[in-house]
């Protein structure tokens, strides 16, 4: 559970993500992602009912903390269009619909447009992970999955028990995701810097956090991964083909993706699973090689720094940095 320093709201927005989080929260936006709602709350120790709804949102996916001091129910119909995921803080039994009960090991599971019921526990605080049916199933294909709707119950919300080390995983990776956001808002940073904080975490939310939550799904269901290394194995001999041969031109990472008639997700996914950077990160490398290969062929400075130009280095500063990052030494060194 997190601790709040003080009792005011918190509010971070940019263009990619919004991080809000509000004490005595406001149930308008609370009921968003759902048809209806209705919800009792029931106060069982001295003082003032507390409640806190901390929510990291994107176009497709949001990732909602939920903490609260007293018993509660709530039922509802989920969005026509969003999937929703649910897993405990912190170990704690939790009613299902009246049906069960279970430890810290469970994914809760409510697919689009089905009615809900949730018995809470006083103090039984929940990650909740919704995401757009489109933007699952485009997950699903990436990682070779079959659709959500056939290896998971589509037909009823329902409970399924995983392996304690994967949910104790997805629990700890909701936790850092929220632990920065709460960081931007306690430390005094640049716009800058919090700018690239809010895209990083965007960027694990939407790929990292799904893809865990799915694979989670997937072993508790015993249902692999297809792994079809034959179509990815061409996919990157062929990018990687394509970039080779355009160092000195404006290559994009749409451009390759329409020659290949590909997905710029799965381009990702393929990189990062071969060479853990992205294809962008890739082609910057292979030039930064090329421009490597002209320096150690003692060309003057005036010819190299039209090499780098035609090679898409514009800004000297940055290209000293990223040339040392990899090479080890500035290119002034070498001329």
């Amino acid at each position: 559970m997190f601790l709040f320093d003080n009792k005011t709201n918190i509010l971070i927005e940019s263009n990619e993500i919004t991080f809000k989080s509000e004490y005595y929260c406001d149930f308008f936006d609370f009921c968003k992602m759902r048809e209806f709602l209705e919800m009792d709350a029931l106060q069982l120790s001295g003082g003032n009912f507390e409640g806190y709804i901390s929510k990291l949102i994107t176009e497709q996916v949001m990732l909602e903390l939920s903490q609260r001091n007293c018993l509660n129910k709530q039922e509802g119909l989920i969005h026509a269009n969003m999937w929703l995921f649910g897993i405990p803080v912190q170990a704690k039994r939790v009613f299902f619909q009246n049906l069960y009960q279970v430890e810290n090991n469970y994914i809760g599971i409510i697919p689009p447009k089905k009615e809900f019921e949730v018995l809470q526990t006083p103090f039984s605080h929940r990650f909740q992970l919704y995401v757009h049916e489109d933007y699952l199933n485009q997950s699903c294909q990436t990682l070779d999955l079959p659709e959500a709707k056939n290896f998971l119950n589509y037909s009823q919300c329902s409970i399924l028990t995983c392996s304690p080390e994967k949910i104790r995983s997805l629990q700890q990776s909701c936790h850092q995701l929220y632990q920065l956001s709460f960081d931007l808002e306690s430390q005094q940073i640049a716009l800058r810097r919090k700018a690239i904080s809010l895209k990083f975490i965007k960027q694990q939310l939407k790929e990292e956090i799904v893809k865990n939550f799915l694979l989670t799904l997937a072993e508790a269901q015993d249902v692999k991964p297809k792994k079809n290394t034959i179509r990815r194995t061409s996919i990157l001999k062929q990018t990687e083909e394509m970039m080779k041969n355009s160092l000195y031109s404006d290559l994009t990472t749409s451009d390759i993706c329409q020659a290949l008639e590909v997905s710029q997700r799965t381009l990702e996914y393929v990189f990062k699973d071969f060479y853990q950077i992205s294809p962008k990160q890739y082609f910057k490398q292979l030039r930064l090689n090329a421009l490597h290969q002209c320096l150690n062929q003692n060309y003057h400075p005036p010819l190299i720094y039209e090499i780098a130009e035609k090679l898409g280095f514009f800004h000297r500063g940055q290209l000293a940095r990223d040339y040392q990052k990899l090479f080890g030494k500035l290119p002034s060194k070498i001329f």
